[in-house]
């Protein structure tokens, strides 16, 4: 069955209203005894004052009586009236007793049953009616027999009276074992449902951390680690709920984005593969148009030489001679030397600018830094507009190697330096500058010509920005400078003081394999599993 977060929640609010039923349930119980307790208490308490009366009313009667038989003078007719005066407010005194007996609430307390209080005032009201039948009679107490008689029945009532107080303490006296029972009783009720709401408590707050809590905690963190750029995480949940579809979804549309972010990065590697053979192509351009007046001064000797050459083999033909051939045939050998010199060297020229456009394979591998600066700065002299501008190459020792991949450092050596030239007026000056150690290569650019302001620093490897002073280049050459460095794990700064103070440009490569790459790659490894 599956368990929405509606129907956890609805459990957890059962839980709670469970708690709050039980202890409302012990507390409202509890107060509830203590209240009918205290008014049947208070309601009893109001017939002792009733229940003195007729003890006090019937010990009038008795008294009446004893001051009538020992008193000789007294005629029996006042004693009769005094005697119907007294049974007159011990009637009234048991009505009002009554009345507030049938006024006791109905309960199961031992002290409310009121059955044998009413009884004797039953009795008593009995007992009263035959005392009035007797004194109705005519001489009353004139006569021994009814004298006797009455005060018979006035000692009967006189007894009855005196048990009701007595009964009521009595009851009084059970009625505490009673209540100890029942407070008691309260007190083992109200510790119960105590460990009872607090296990529900509990039950609700575990209930609670695992269905809701735990699953939005883990929700919020894998989220937060996703936002953070690990697209390979995926949010993992323990429910079968709402929880668990929406980190389904997050799941889903995280996997997008990866499938997204590596087609735009496949799309970047392409263009960008595209826009380093363009920049090397125009390179090459650039190159073949500044070579080209330096390949035609060796062709020109050479045609020279041949010219020279002809004339000096047909003037051999017309004479003879031993000395003159002597001197002929060393002319001739250093004529051929020349030819052979020059030749070498526009074949020279012509290789290196082909092995500059030649792309070859992409992997990196690690080999001397010094090779290609040289090779990239042999290149650059042959230009016929760089001729009043020097280049000085420097570097701490010749066995600086780092793992790159050559032509591409070529390109990167290309770009900085012709920037660096063209940023120079006539007779200035770039350095270059090779050092590091077991951990990095870094080579440093440095010019003094035209310097930078903060703002074209900041904007400097953006694509399509360009500050050359003749107006051209694409803006590309720095931005793929940039991300080719960015590509073998080094880094590339730009310095300058400002304008007219030169700019320095420093480039680090790793001379080892990257640790990091390693990690990262142990580390997809590790998820993968």
């Amino acid at each position: 069955m599956r368990w929405t977060i509606r129907n956890k929640v609805i459990i957890c609010l059962g839980l709670l209203m469970t708690i709050i039923g039980t202890l409302a349930f012990s507390g409202f119980q509890g107060v509830y005894s203590y209240r009918r307790l205290a008014r049947s208490i208070s309601k009893r308490a109001e017939e002792l004052p009733l229940a003195e009366d007729l003890r006090s009313h019937t010990e009038n009667l008795q008294a009446v009586l004893k001051k009538q038989k020992t008193s000789s003078t007294k005629p029996p007719q006042s004693a009769v009236e005094d005697l119907i005066q007294h049974m007159s407010l011990l009637a009234r005194s048991i009505d009002a007793y009554e009345g507030e007996l049938n006024n006791t609430e109905d309960s199961e307390l031992s002290i409310n049953d009121t059955q044998r209080e009413l009884e004797i005032v039953r009795e008593i009201r009995s007992e009263l009616l035959t005392a009035e039948k007797l004194l109705t009679t005519p001489n009353a107490l004139a006569s021994s027999s009814s004298f006797d008689a009455i005060n018979e029945s006035i000692a009967i009532l006189t007894q009855k009276s005196d048990l009701v107080p007595r009964i009521l303490q009595q009851r009084m006296g059970s009625f505490v074992d009673e209540v100890r029972m029942e407070y008691r009783t309260w007190i083992v009720v109200t510790w119960v449902t105590t460990i009872t709401a607090t296990a529900l408590l509990v039950q609700l707050i575990r209930l609670g951390h695992a269905w809701i809590l735990k699953p939005f905690n883990k929700l919020i963190s894998g989220s937060r680690r996703v936002a953070q750029g690990d697209l390979e995480f995926q949010i993992q949940t323990d429910t079968d709920d709402d929880i668990a579809e929406l980190a389904a979804a997050m799941n889903n549309m995280t996997r997008n984005f990866r499938l997204i972010r590596n087609d735009l990065d496949e799309q970047v590697q392409i263009r960008t593969k595209e826009a380093i053979r363009s920049e090397q192509l125009a390179s090459v351009g650039f190159l073949a148009a500044g070579v080209s007046h330096e390949i035609n001064n060796p062709l020109a000797s050479i045609a020279m030489c041949a010219e020279s050459l002809e004339s000096r083999v047909t003037e051999l033909t017309s004479f003879e001679g031993d000395v003159k051939d002597s001197e002929n045939m060393g002319v001739i050998l250093k004529y051929l030397q020349r030819i052979q010199h020059e030749a070498f060297r526009c074949k020279g020229i012509t290789e290196r600018l082909l092995d500059f456009s030649r792309v070859g394979e992409t992997q990196r591998q690690q080999i001397p830094i010094q090779p290609i600066i040289e090779d990239t700065l042999e290149l650059i002299k042959h230009v016929g507009k760089y001729k009043d501008k020097t280049v000085q190459f420097a570097y701490d020792r010749g066995d600086i190697v780092a793992v790159v991949h050559a032509q591409e450092i070529k390109q990167v050596m290309l770009n900085l330096v012709t920037n660096a030239l063209d940023s120079l007026d006539d007779a200035g000056l770039v350095t270059v500058h090779l050092g590091g150690d077991a951990k990095q290569c870094r080579i440093t650019i440095t010019d003094d010509g035209c310097g930078m302001t903060s703002e074209v620093l900041q904007q400097l490897f953006q694509p399509f920005f360009t500050q050359r002073r003749d107006g051209r280049g694409t803006g590309l050459g720095l931005s793929i400078t940039y991300r080719i460095v960015s590509e073998h794990g080094g880094t590339i700064s730009a310095t300058s003081n400002g304008p007219g103070q030169g700019s320095q440009f420093v480039v680090t490569l790793p001379a080892q394999e990257l640790k990091q790459e390693n990690s990262l790659h142990d580390g997809q490894q590790n998820q993968v599993a």
